[in-house]
């Protein structure tokens, strides 16, 4: 019996002019997305030949400085580190316009200003720190909207409002819906054939778009799938069920609320609004005003403000001549090489200290307002899309924390290396008190970005729950109504 009603369902709805729109516009979309992605100008194979461009440069850089001396490496670092394009930007594209995709080294050099011969000639530099680069605010890309699968989504969810308004209302206003009751059939059957007519109605087009999408996408050239990449498309399809599941069960629960199909439409059109737009631009200001992010301006001041109590500490009698660093650094000279070594030290755990702390504070606020935003199913089929696609501001702070702990792992490998020579001084960080002999440039460590799916869980299992929540809600609200 169930299946009975699913397929009168389905047939009900193949005749609809909601379902003539929707299998023109659906292709359409899907079809759209693959040539944007797979032939526009900016797509996945410009942003691979510009990364791998940059790796060239940096690899070059790096190769040169060890040709040198293990010192000038460990000085200069392991150059700027960029973070790979996503093949999978055509899903998600995440706003990555937006979003730093490198984070550079800051350096600095100059002349010692001690008071005799040999420091006037002493040319330093500063071991090398992680800068961040500020978000693109201005970037032209806010203004366009980008067809991605995110984007069909949410065009997916107003169809399902389209589809469901009317499945209970429309019925009982008609006066099949007590015809269909007084056969051997429960409301838990019935409502769960109404919702399989709806769910198959809406998610086959949906494949075919899929896979009409990929095809194009493949055949491109610019874009190439394994099998890992094709287990990832399957699980963004499955998003796709659960983010229209909801909706489904969100139309049914309103269509055996209200007495007439227009209501049961408006009440959805709301809800959807706000679930779409209203509440995750609010909850966003809210948190942006809840606890406000100093500007670059006021770190920066307080930054030179805490270096320079630095510089006087370590320069406090330079108008007599005598400093702490009037000596210069020289294997020859291990006590002003410590004492530069303390220096440096001291400005960079400083420079690391307030610029980390910063961009910690920003990624913090942003994670809070991405927690209090999944209170909409449509925000959390967003996020765990491009948790799997590794999109948007998860990813960047996933590269964040993974080019941090690279950070310490080059600086490990510069102390390992400098142990092995016995005519070093071994302190780090000063030049003149590391190892001048050249490095095998294969045996520095690579910095490999490695994706987390740790993201997708908690949107998902946000997604299975809403999924009971309406589901429970339509149930009690079908057994409740009234049949005429």
């Amino acid at each position: 019996m169930i299946w009975h009603i699913a397929k009168k369902e389905i047939y009900h709805n193949l005749m609809t002019l909601r379902f003539t729109l929707m299998i023109i516009l659906l292709p359409v979309l899907m079809v759209a997305n693959a040539l944007i992605y797979g032939f526009g100008d900016s797509g996945y194979r410009e942003e691979v030949d510009a990364y791998n461009s940059a790796m060239e440069r940096r690899l070059s850089r790096v190769k040169d400085d060890t040709e040198k001396s293990l010192g000038r490496l460990a000085m200069r670092g392991p150059g700027e580190i960029y973070k790979r394009p996503s093949r999978f930007k055509f899903c998600a594209d995440g706003a990555d316009e937006l979003i730093p995709n490198a984070i550079p080294l800051a350096e600095r050099s100059g002349g010692s200003r001690g008071g005799n011969d040999i420091t006037e000639t002493y040319r330093w530099r500063e071991v090398w720190t992680l800068e961040y680069l500020p978000s693109n605010h201005g970037s032209d890309a806010t203004t366009l909207i980008k067809i991605d699968w995110v984007f069909i989504g949410i065009f997916m969810s107003f169809f399902v409002i389209l589809f469901t308004f009317d499945a209970i209302a429309g019925e009982r206003a008609h006066g099949t819906l007590s015809l269909m009751m007084s056969n051997q059939v429960s409301r838990g059957q019935v409502l769960l054939a109404k919702y399989l007519g709806a769910f198959f109605t809406l998610m086959v087009p949906l494949i075919i778009g899929v896979l009409m999408n990929v095809l194009i996408i493949y055949l491109s050239g610019n874009i190439s799938f394994n099998a890992n990449d094709c287990l990832r498309i399957l699980g963004m399809v499955g998003l796709f069920a659960l983010h229209i599941s909801i909706f489904i069960f969100l139309g049914l629960f309103f269509s055996s609320r209200v007495s007439n199909a227009i209501t049961s439409l408006v009440w959805l059109l709301l809800t959807w609004v706000c679930l779409a737009f209203i509440f995750p631009s609010l909850i966003g200001l809210f948190v942006g005003t809840l606890d406000p992010i100093p500007s670059i301006e006021i770190v920066s001041s307080r930054k030179r403000a805490q270096l320079a109590n630095i510089e006087d500490e370590f320069r406090p009698m330079e108008l007599l001549g005598t400093t702490k660093l009037s000596e210069a650094p020289s294997p020859d000279n291990p006590s002003a090489t410590r004492r530069w070594a303390t220096y440096f030290t001291r400005r960079y755990e400083t420079k690391t200290r307030i610029t980390d702390e910063h961009v910690d504070q920003q990624l913090g606020q942003v994670k809070l307002a991405r927690e209090l935003t999944q209170i909409s199913p449509i925000v959390c089929f967003q996020y765990a899309m491009e948790g799997f696609a590794n999109t948007g501001i998860v990813s960047y702070m996933d590269f964040v924390k993974q080019v941090r702990r690279y950070r310490q792992t080059f600086i490990d490998f510069i102390k390992t290396e400098d142990r092995d020579d016995p005519d070093s001084l071994h302190i780090y960080p000063v030049r003149e008190g590391l190892s001048q002999k050249p490095v095998d440039p294969n045996a520095i460590p690579r910095f490999e970005e490695r994706p987390s799916y740790q993201s997708v869980i908690f949107p998902v299992g946000l997604l299975i729950l809403f999924n009971i929540l309406f589901f429970t809600a339509a149930q009690l609200s079908f057994l409740k109504c009234d049949l005429k």
